[in-house]
């Protein structure tokens, strides 16, 4: 056998071995072959529409343990956005069901519902009553809008976050039509009655410079990210807060 011949024979080799391993990849990224850590338990999820029109009532369950996701955790957000501590897997794919920092697995966890990249999202257990903002003490507040005037925005000053509060519970909503998610922004308040987590009503500035908040928005339509939400015009001195330094 000529020298030729042996290396047509390595590279077909070579190149039959790439391609094997290719249709391997894509099989287990398809099925979800791998399955994490195989140790843990598996939890169910399912999805139904909500009793709330436009939203969605998501829940993943492993055993007797039920949690949900649904109008009332929409606002909620992780402090942590990268939980490490993997407490559960789902049936398919390598994503995982973590513990939150500063909460009792039996009250919420997480669950990673992202593809490409991480999208962690906060679960209720069904017998522990929805957080009642309403009637929370925040201790702080911070506007995560990436730029503008009031970009970051912190404050710690009690009339300023129970204004919010205020505007959230007592506030008429008004019909704006509809808010492309990217132009709406968070405002991250904080509590040590939740430790761990966020409540994160919504902010929405038009183009007039009127600012609008909301508990939180549902995307219904994800091609152009248009969204549903209960807008209430907010106070002339939470806007006044949100658009200035």
């Amino acid at each position: 056998m000529s020298k030729t011949v042996k290396w047509l024979i390595v590279i077909v080799v070579a190149v039959v071995a790439c391609v094997a391993a290719a249709i391997i990849a894509l099989i287990v990224w398809i099925t979800g072959f791998d399955r994490g850590d195989p140790s843990l338990p598996v939890y169910t999820l399912t999805q139904v529409p909500s009793a709330h029109p436009g939203y969605l009532r998501t829940t993943t369950s492993s055993g007797t343990m039920v949690y949900v996701n649904d109008f009332e955790e929409y606002a909620l957000r992780l402090q942590d956005f990268d939980p490490t501590h993997a407490i559960g897997r789902p049936p398919f794919g390598n994503s995982k069901v973590c513990s939150i920092l500063g909460q009792k697995p039996t009250d919420y966890i997480t669950e990673d519902m992202g593809s490409e990249m991480p999208a962690y999202e906060v679960f209720r257990n069904v017998q522990v009553p929805p957080f009642d903002w309403r009637h929370a003490k925040f201790q702080s507040m911070r506007f995560n809008m990436p730029l503008g005037p009031a970009a970051n925005k912190r404050t710690t000053d009690p009339a300023v976050i129970e204004d919010v509060v205020r505007i959230l519970s007592e506030g008429t909503p008004t019909d704006i039509g509809s808010v492309v998610a990217t132009n709406a922004h968070e405002v991250w308040m904080f509590t040590d009655q939740l430790p761990g987590l966020m409540f994160c009503p919504n902010v929405y500035i038009d183009k007039a410079g009127a600012v609008y908040l909301a508990e939180n928005i549902s995307i219904v339509d994800w091609p152009t990210l248009k969204t549903q939400a209960r807008w209430i015009p907010a106070s002339p001195a939470f806007a006044a807060w949100a658009t200035t330094r």
